[in-house]
């Protein structure tokens, strides 16, 4: 009846409530199943919320006492979420599973058990799917996980409730009930007390598809991660910033993309973000009208231009504004500027709003915004502000290596010499 995955000479730890699934699981441990582990103990958390609590920890240790199984008791004190209307359900599960870790941790166990079932994982599958939590992670519950130092085992995942419902009465398996669970108070209560039976209670409808949609999503993930992982290796990396072919992003698939971003910022970023971020951010990516620069925390920043992404880190370059002589070589940012003969000094700055070129086309005046001259030679927008403008008695000659006063062609050279960020 269980799924055993564990060794014969693994320490298994039992997460016990005393409730009937957990009270079952621990009966089948110590009688059809001793023969499959080295050693079993019980952790037992006391949420000491309600008044059966502590009868419930009296139970149990009695229980323990009795089959000779050494038995853990954490007493928790939830009163601040109480008193602050935060989350008791997330608060104790988070608090609990520290325990858990810091137990398995003393006791030498390795294979720490937990007593959900088929329902539960048919509950955690519809409530995941109603609360919008797809995508990220699996849909439903995984029957092995990997915990610090130990592993995360559960093997009544295939079975039904129903199933241990019968077992405890063939076998007369003593338990508590908590009467909590009926109530419809908390959202998965709702789902597991009135949802899924009204659905089975159609003969068109089957609870069972849940757990086919389940596989589905996984293996659907797995290929979409398999995608990523291929488009990965196309992507220049280094500790502080990410290049990436900003057309060939685009004509991936949208959970691709996602995917992709997902592995780029927990690995760069050290964080991860919300589906609906990247989804912002790759609408972004995909408007070729403008290019721009955005930060995504206060270290890195995204900066969207011509055919590439870069994921760099938030630096502040500070250029400072010089006179340049005659015969003399100068680094400006990312550009090496060289003068020959020139008959004066050059100023060289950042560009300033309203920058304009004159020239002269067939003996007549023009004029031209400097910004035009960047878009039309689709200078990559972080490189704008960069750009060394050059001077010459308050009129520009230069502007970086894109555009170059005809009477400066052979006493000034511009070459740009950084990389890509």
């Amino acid at each position: 009846m269980l799924e055993v995955t564990w060794n014969k000479d693994d320490c298994l730890a039992l997460a016990v409530s005393t409730g009937i699934d957990s009270m079952t699981l621990l009966h089948m441990l110590n009688t059809t199943y001793k023969h499959t582990y080295k050693q079993l103990i019980c952790l037992h958390v006391n949420h000491g919320l309600r008044d059966e609590s502590k009868d419930e920890a009296a139970f149990i240790q009695s229980y323990c006492d009795e089959q000779g199984i050494p038995l853990y008791v954490k007493a928790l004190d939830l009163s601040a979420f109480v008193d602050q209307n935060k989350s008791i359900q997330d608060a104790s599960r988070h608090l609990r599973y520290a325990w858990f870790d810091e137990m398995m941790h003393a006791t030498h166990s390795n294979v720490l058990l937990t007593a959900h079932h088929l329902d539960d994982l048919k509950e955690t599958i519809t409530y995941r799917l109603y609360t919008g939590r797809i995508g990220r992670a699996s849909m439903g519950i995984e029957a092995v996980q990997d915990r610090p130092g130990y592993k995360l085992v559960r093997p009544l995942l295939d079975m039904s409730k129903s199933a241990i419902k019968q077992y405890q009465r063939e076998n007369d398996v003593p338990y508590f009930e908590d009467e909590s669970n009926q109530s419809s108070k908390y959202a998965r209560n709702y789902v597991r007390n009135q949802l899924l039976p009204s659905i089975e209670q159609r003969q068109e409808f089957s609870t069972q598809h849940l757990i086919e949609l389940n596989q589905w999503m996984n293996d659907a993930r797995d290929l979409v991660k398999e995608q990523a992982v291929l488009f990965m290796e196309s992507v220049i990396q280094s500790d502080n910033h990410v290049i990436i072919d900003r057309h060939a992003f685009n004509k991936l698939n949208r959970l691709v993309k996602v995917e992709i971003l997902d592995q780029l910022t927990e690995q760069h970023v050290k964080r991860q973000f919300s589906v609906k971020a990247y989804h912002e951010w790759v609408n972004v990516f995909e408007n070729f009208d403008k290019q721009s620069v955005f930060s995504i925390s206060d270290d890195w920043q995204f900066i969207v231009a011509y055919d590439k992404l870069l994921l760099c880190e938030d630096i502040e370059f500070n250029v400072n504004s010089t006179f340049i002589n005659r015969d003399e070589q100068y680094i400006f940012g990312n550009w090496l500027i060289e003068t020959k003969d020139i008959a004066s000094p050059l100023f060289v700055r950042k560009r300033l709003s309203g920058d304009r070129i004159q020239f002269y086309n067939r003996g007549n005046k023009h004029h031209k915004k400097v910004n035009r001259i960047m878009i039309d030679n689709k200078m990559d927008i972080h490189e704008r502000d960069r750009c060394p403008i050059l001077l010459s008695e308050n009129e520009i000659v230069a502007v970086g290596d894109i555009w170059k006063d005809f009477y400066f062609k052979n006493t000034l050279t511009i070459t740009y010499i950084g990389d890509d960020i």
